[in-house]
């Protein structure tokens, strides 16, 4: 067997796998009773939304599978000193969340990720880290009404300062 036809063959059941689940989040959508709120949005809309995505997904596999011819290119060498870097810094993440909370901890997750990978802005890095776990924080935080963790040292600073956790 070639290398063109294992990879359609590859192509192939990627594309089946990816359609079939996708078609299975839809079905379990569907048939998951509504709640009683009158809500715009309810609870089986992100489900919905990912199950769509992954149907298009599947389909447009199992369509490059069928008919179109593949070139095999070399895959790159993977930098194992940036994945062990990233991934310290992910299980890091976990250890710091609870007393650091989901914006010091998520920056310096994302700080670390792009040195690892050869960024050194490091002050726009933080900056960057800074707006997008903020942004996070206040779309979950105040427009989901799903809490994300503010940290124990953070707590206590804001206490410390005359606020109210």
């Amino acid at each position: 067997m070639s290398k063109s036809a294992s990879l359609r063959i590859g192509e192939t059941i990627l594309g089946l796998a990816t359609l079939n689940l996708g078609s299975f989040i839809a079905i379990e959508t569907w048939m998951t009773p509504p709640i009683a709120a009158q809500a715009v949005i309810g609870p089986g809309l992100f489900p919905a939304l990912i199950a769509t995505g992954l149907i298009l997904v599947g389909l447009q596999l199992l369509y490059e599978a069928f008919f179109h011819r593949f070139e095999v290119e070399e895959f790159p060498e993977l930098d194992w000193k940036a994945v062990i870097i990233v991934a310290a810094a992910f299980a890091s993440q976990f250890v710091l969340l609870e007393r650091l909370g989901w914006i010091a901890s998520g920056t310096f997750l994302f700080v670390v990720s792009a040195m690892a990978f050869g960024s050194r802005a490091h002050v726009r890095n933080v900056l960057i880290g800074l707006a997008l776990t903020a942004i996070t924080y206040l779309v979950f935080d105040y427009g989901l009404d799903l809490d994300l963790p503010t940290g124990s040292y953070v707590e206590d600073l804001i206490i410390m300062f005359g606020g109210s956790v």
